[in-house]
């Protein structure tokens, strides 16, 4: 957790009172409004997904997992793309109850209740994830990340150690400092664009 006065990249930190709870509550309704500011999104998501195939241990993984990109996340379009091209097999989450499943890319998709598109099809063992591409609103350089705030992606994160990952996201959303929990899993990397 910052110091108190510690000031990130957009001054939304210095002096914040209140709960951890509260802090990334603020957070999150500015760092959208900062994402959503984004106007070259798909330029700039082309370079994240170069930056990422540039990754080692992404280059050499059969089995990507990433995520549907919505609204004004990076457009995970061209990553896909990426996939297919390199013959990794792609795979996305689920959610179900408070987990994620793995689920093949191909077959139906439905919208979820969260408003994002998933796969319909039969859920995957976990062993099967080779490496995890994962979404944030903001991240450190150290790796701390600011979600959507249901911990989905930290209690995915704590079931796969030892598998390779990496947070990808635009240039504003890097932050000095971020709130976290004791529960909040850093990621081992952050790629931005």
């Amino acid at each position: 957790m910052p110091a108190a006065g510690a000031v990130d990249a957009y001054g939304i930190l210095g002096g914040m009172a209140g709960s951890i709870r509260e802090q990334k509550a603020l957070l999150r309704a500015r760092m959208r409004q900062v994402r959503d500011l984004v106007d070259d999104r798909l330029l700039r998501s082309v370079e994240l997904w170069s930056q990422l195939a540039d990754v080692p241990e992404f280059a050499a993984a059969g089995t990507v997992m990433a995520f549907w990109g919505m609204d004004s996340e990076p457009d995970t379009d061209p990553l896909f793309a990426r996939l297919a091209a390199a013959g990794q097999q792609l795979v996305l989450p689920r959610v179900d109850g408070r987990d994620m499943l793995v689920c093949s890319a191909e077959g139906p998709i439905a919208v979820s209740r969260f408003g994002v598109r998933e796969p319909q099809g039969p859920a995957l063992d976990l062993s099967v994830v080779d490496f995890v591409v994962v979404p944030g609103l903001a991240f450190t350089p150290q790796g701390d990340r600011l979600g959507y705030g249901a911990g989905y992606y930290d209690r995915f994160l704590t079931a796969l150690p030892g598998v390779p990952n990496a947070g990808v996201c635009f240039a504003e959303q890097l932050v000095d400092d971020l709130p976290v929990d004791a529960h909040d899993v850093r990621v081992d990397r952050v790629i931005s664009a």
